[in-house]
């Protein structure tokens, strides 16, 4: 084994290692969607359960929301199978990369771009024609006596089904119980780390609880405690010195938005009721929306440029600049812009690698244009290497061999 002192290690993390919490994937989160007891206690908050109030049940926007959503899973469907159209052989392709299944990230993606459309904020032709097949579809769903107030109308459901989706992503993934992470724990004690930098996708807080229940010390953007919440502070990458850094760059189930002076201010928020929070000073602050902060949809690369997004991505690319090694465990390679960010990566220096922790790597290579171009060339040179196991198989012992001297 060659020396390590002093490495800087970036550990990628998607939802998979969150499997063994008991915390649902993307198909269990999408059956949620359609299954579980849900209600309208606001016009963009729901809320686990049947309403409570009987009399109120029959103006819950749940079951409308649901029937379009059926509506938008099956032309979905039907237009991945479609896609991909070959005159000479008469057959389609259908949508490569994508599977064969609508997921509530596909979902949320169309009704926000119907929702865009209802304010004139659409950049996308093709979404008039799509709504008009679903007004067509939608018989009874939709209220108006014109063509246009009913797609109006679809306009106004969409953004109800948008925050009904994030609604119930929200409350699915509050933590239960943290299974399979010593891995994390040993990459974060180990005395030859200089830096441990965690970059994950997932918007729940496991990680995080695993740390503190562990008493590791780590940043993650976020500054001291101001009474009831802690503001993030894009500082604090910069100032501190802790070993372990964790950056969410799609947001999380414990990061809230409050208004104060007129803007909207990022923190997380101490306790459950987000209505009832103060400052330092006793003053009541208002959250802007009573759901947290995280990027759904399958176009997340456009939030990327914007508020506190863009300067965690901002951090992102400056590890990216500092580390050439990079251990992955549970991440599908599904978000495109990220993967083109690890592919220039990869290209930029020739000693840049990946240590890949997935069972069965080689399938990585049916969900990404980026994989299915560049896995077989990088497992050569040594720059992805893949070892066949998930990150709660895996032990310390079996990365320190490809460790590279130094680590930056």
């Amino acid at each position: 084994m060659t020396s390590t002192g002093g490495m800087k290690l970036i550990l990628f993390l998607g939802s998979g290692i969150s499997k063994q919490s008991g915390l649902p994937m993307v198909e269990q989160l999408t059956e949620s969607i359609f299954s579980r007891a849900y209600h309208q206690d606001s016009y963009v908050h729901f809320s686990p359960g049947r309403h409570p109030d009987p009399d109120l049940r029959a103006s819950d926007v749940t079951l409308r929301i649901r029937r379009l959503l059926r509506l938008l899973k099956r032309h979905d469907q039907r237009d991945m199978k479609l896609v991909g159209y070959t005159p000479a052989d008469k057959r389609s392709s259908g949508a490569i990369f994508r599977g064969d299944r609508t997921t509530y990230e596909d979902l949320f993606y169309l009704c926000e771009q119907i929702r865009l459309w209802n304010i004139g904020l659409v950049d996308n032709s093709m979404v008039t024609p799509l709504m008009e097949i679903i007004e067509q579809k939608a018989g009874g769903l939709l209220a108006g006596r014109s063509f246009m107030a009913r797609l109006s109308d679809l306009g106004s459901l969409a953004e109800q089904a948008c925050s009904f989706i994030e609604s119930v992503v929200a409350d699915e993934l509050r933590p239960k119980s943290i299974v399979g992470l010593d891995l994390i724990l040993k990459l974060a004690t180990a005395t030859y780390i200089e830096q441990l930098n965690i970059v994950t996708l997932n918007h729940d807080t496991l990680v995080e609880q695993f740390l503190a229940e562990n008493k590791v010390k780590f940043i993650d953007g976020f500054g001291e405690v101001d009474g009831d919440v802690r503001w993030y502070d894009e500082n604090v990458f910069d100032k501190s010195c802790t070993r372990v850094k964790i950056l969410k760059l799609h947001g999380s189930v414990n990061w809230y938005s409050f208004l104060v002076n007129g803007k909207s201010r990022p923190a997380i928020p101490f306790g459950t009721d987000v209505t009832n929070i103060r400052n330092g000073q006793g003053e009541q602050l208002q959250p802007i929306f009573r759901r947290p902060s995280f990027l759904s949809g399958i176009n997340k690369a456009v939030a990327y440029q914007r508020g506190i997004y863009a300067e965690t991505h901002f951090h992102f690319h400056q590890l990216l600049r500092q580390c050439k090694q990079i251990v992955m465990s549970g991440y599908g390679w599904g978000d495109i812009a990220i993967n083109f960010r690890l592919d220039t990566w990869l290209d930029q220096n020739r000693n840049n690698n990946i240590i890949l922790l997935d069972r069965t790597p080689e399938t990585l290579v049916d969900r990404s244009l980026v994989m299915a171009s560049g896995y077989d060339y990088w497992t050569r040179c040594g720059q992805l290497i893949p070892i066949p196991k998930w990150l709660s198989e895996t032990s310390l012992s079996d990365l320190k061999n490809h460790f590279v001297s130094g680590g930056h």
